[in-house]
């Protein structure tokens, strides 16, 4: 796995916002160090111009911590995850 979080997560009470990078071949990122719930996730790959193309992604089913996504492919892609701290 070769999710790279970015340096300040923004956070709002018990909520966190979290956003990184992931790169060609990654379809999964465990974000336990981070939080205890994942809330929502979005994807997008850096292939698809100025504004990224979206991914499929989505929580995983067998950990409250754990969401899945599409390959983004030769260029990586960004990742945000809105969850509980």
């Amino acid at each position: 796995m070769a999710f790279t979080s970015d340096n300040r997560p923004h956070t709002l009470g018990d909520l966190i916002v979290i956003t990184g990078t992931v790169a060609n071949g990654d379809q999964d990122a465990e974000l336990g160090d981070f939080l205890s719930e994942v809330l929502m996730v979005t994807a997008v790959s850096n292939n698809g111009g100025a504004g990224g193309a979206p991914l499929t992604a989505s929580i995983d089913t067998t950990s409250a911590t754990k969401v899945r996504f599409a390959d983004p492919g030769a260029n990586g892609g960004r990742l945000m995850v809105f969850g509980k701290r």
